[in-house]
């Protein structure tokens, strides 16, 4: 079945966009690259765009989140620790 948010074509300026955060990420998160977590991190930032999420900061803080939760339900390292209270820029 055809999924409009599966097909959804992105111009390289919107992928260089996406770029940026996915590393921001994965530095903040000591994510590496490549691998599975990044994989994941990959596609839930183009789900988030394609659903309508373009700002830049709500992608980021978007990911942070979901990556801080990732690392509390499994195994936690120092750098996560206090992530919530932690303002990004």
């Amino acid at each position: 079945m055809f999924d409009p948010l599966e097909s959804a074509w992105i111009c390289p300026t919107e992928l260089n966009f996406l770029q940026a955060i996915f590393d921001r990420v994965c530095m903040w998160c000591q994510i590496d690259r490549p691998s599975e977590r990044a994989d994941r991190l990959a596609t839930y930032l183009l789900h988030e765009f394609r659903a309508g999420i373009r700002d830049e900061t709500a992608l980021f803080e978007a990911a942070m989140w979901r990556e801080a939760r990732r690392s509390k339900s499994g195994s936690m390292h120092e750098h996560d620790k206090g992530l919530g209270d932690t303002t990004i820029n």
